[in-house]
């Protein structure tokens, strides 16, 4: 199929013309799709920088809404002296303060007995008040109450409470001002999370008479958070800088048993892309990918209670934002698509008006391949295709004519060439014939003059030669190996016989030595083995096991059975062959004068 495109001008022209405005609408319409995507990347970080500015505000306002109630206090700061020493007057106070801030979820007062009175709420529908038992240290009781702190069921205790041990308390009594504590669990709910703004109370002689004291729950930073998510399926989430979420508009992010949780790729993985995505790059729009779907994130920094540094983060789904870019997307696609059918209708009208004389020069040119010599092109058109016809016939005629010439020099040809062929093959049989008798002949001669003819192994010129050249370019060992007793076995045996081990001895060592070695026979028993530069711990290991092999195999035939041993002197190969031989000679001798089959190897310097 693609042959046949290739060799048909009309598919030719309609998919050139095709492939032009592809390559011309694509680049188009890719740069319009990534406009558009900018587009929306910019206005979805605007939407976040305002949020996040938006966000700021409202807790900025939500933390200053506690400070203005010691604001309020410090100018009735004579008043509260003596409101502080009345349970009723206190209580009307803290329930009066209590209703007109609805942000605050606790306030209370902790006397210098360690008595503590506090009210709170839960939402507008839940009211609670809790006190220690005659306003001093001991049972603390916890009562459902209205909006005007009047006592009702009891809901649980807890004793030996001492308010003067809690950090929020002696924090306020070290300063004159209102100090923030740090996040803690509630005293009834571990699983309520709080942060507590607490002011001491002094009367005008300096004198401490206790501390008050305003709760936050984390919930309520929540409700703040939920105002401003951006999207349904969108989060707000500010978090520590140790990564430990303070609050999110998740479920899934919530404290567990009184705990907060810390980020991570299971607890929150479309937060831990973003943060990770987010170092060095400031306040921008962040885009990370999570099970196949791309979200879009802002984080940005908070100072929670004039104290701890916090940060917040948006992150939504793309598709939150710009199911109009998913549009784009394939507008982009269908407009490219139109483009190219257009261009292929086009280029088919265009290969129409060149395909008819086209189809008229083919079927000349066909039949004249054919052998009918005589086929004109009648065209007479004016244009580069009518002036080709023409050039076409011409060409034909004169076609012709040397084709009736060619025949009659064609069969003079294959008269001589069918001669030549002939004494080419008589000649080719004489030289394959010859050169195989060479071959064979010089195949003999190398296996002479290089190959000892019992062993097969390299003769004694032909090992020397070698180790020659090989001394040049590396180290190495030489070893002589000389066969222990061999003069005994031959009496004792015969030559054939001795031949015969000396056939045996070789193919043992062949089995054991390494591939890369040099091994021949440069005497009547005596062999050289040359090895690739080594360790003497290596060539201790090579001999003895060696020396086994040749214990563990002997020689058999016939009924006889030969125990073959070695003696052998190894020295470092040097580049002066001869000098290695004489200190290997000396070796060996020292190994028969030892007691034979064994091995004396020369000592590292």
């Amino acid at each position: 199929m693609l042959a046949h495109l290739r060799n048909n001008l009309n598919r030719h022209i309609q998919v050139l013309l095709a492939l032009l405005v592809v390559l011309t609408a694509m680049p188009i319409g890719f740069l319009w799709h990534q406009s558009a995507v900018r587009i929306v990347h910019h206005t979805i970080e605007n939407i976040y920088q305002h949020a996040s500015q938006a966000v700021i505000n409202h807790l900025d306002e939500f933390f200053t809404d506690a400070n203005k109630v010691y604001e309020h206090q410090e100018r009735i700061q004579s008043e509260l002296s003596e409101v502080v020493k009345d349970r009723t007057a206190l209580l009307h106070h803290i329930t009066n303060v209590l209703n007109h801030h609805d942000e605050i979820d606790y306030f209370y007062f902790g006397n210098m007995e360690g008595g503590l009175l506090s009210a709170g709420h839960q939402g507008n529908q839940r009211y609670f008040l809790i006190e220690t038992e005659n306003g001093k240290a001991g049972q603390l009781n916890h009562f459902e109450s209205d909006h005007f702190g009047s006592k009702g069921e009891l809901i649980n205790s807890t004793a030996n409470f001492d308010v003067r041990t809690k950090q929020w308390f002696q924090n306020a009594t070290k300063v004159t001002y209102p100090v923030w504590s740090n996040i803690y669990a509630g005293a009834f709910d571990p699983s309520l999370l709080g942060i507590t703004l607490s002011k001491a109370q002094r009367d005008d002689n300096g004198k401490l008479l206790g501390v008050w004291g305003l709760d936050l729950t984390l919930n309520t930073v929540i409700q703040e958070l939920s105002k401003s998510k951006l999207s349904e399926h969108g989060d707000v989430v500010l978090f520590y800088k140790n990564q430990v979420i303070l609050a999110s508009t998740s479920e899934s992010h919530q404290p567990k048993g009184g705990a907060l949780t810390k980020i991570s790729h299971s607890t929150a993985p479309i937060l831990n892309k973003l943060i990770n995505e987010d170092h060095n790059k400031g306040n921008s729009l962040l885009l990370v990918e999570h099970k196949g779907q791309e979200w879009a994130g802002f984080i940005t920094d908070y100072t929670l209670a004039k104290s701890d540094l916090v940060k917040i983060a948006f992150y939504s789904p793309m598709t939150d934002f710009a199911p109009e870019l998913v549009t784009a997307q394939r507008v982009a696609i269908l407009l490219t698509i139109i483009l190219v059918i257009i261009a292929i209708l086009l280029g088919r009208k265009a290969a129409g008006h060149i395909r008819t004389p086209i189809q008229s020069l083919t079927q000349a040119a066909e039949q004249i391949s054919q052998g009918r010599w005589g086929s004109q092109i009648a065209i007479t058109r004016d244009d580069d295709l009518g002036t080709l016809a023409k050039s076409f016939n011409k060409m034909q005629h004169n076609l012709e004519l040397t084709i009736h010439k060619l025949d009659s020099q064609q069969q003079e040809t294959k008269r001589l060439n069918a001669l030549l062929a002939q004494q080419n093959q008589e000649l080719e049989a004489r030289v394959k014939e010859r050169t195989q008798a060479l071959s064979t002949a010089n195949a003999k001669l190398q296996q002479m003059a290089y190959f000892d003819a019992l062993t097969g192994i390299a003769n004694r010129r032909y090992f020397w030669q070698q180790l020659d050249e090989k001394c040049i370019y590396h180290r190495g060992w030489l070893l002589i190996l000389d066969i222990d007793n061999f003069k005994h076995i031959n009496d004792a045996y015969g030559h054939l016989e001795g031949d015969n081990i000396l056939k045996h001895f070789t193919a043992t060592c062949l089995a054991v030595l390494p591939e890369k070695c040099l091994f021949g026979r440069i005497g009547g028993e005596e062999f050289a083995l040359w090895l690739a530069d080594l360790s003497r711990k290596e060539v201790e290991a090579i001999t003895q096991t060696l020396l086994t092999a040749l214990t563990q195999t002997p020689y058999r035939n016939d009924g006889i059975s030969v125990v073959i041993s070695t003696s052998i002197g190894a020295s470092r190969c040097t580049a002066n062959p001869q000098k290695s031989y004489a200190v290997a000679d000396k070796l060996l001798y020292e190994a028969k004068l030892g007691g034979k089959n064994r091995a004396v190897i020369e000592l590292d310097d």
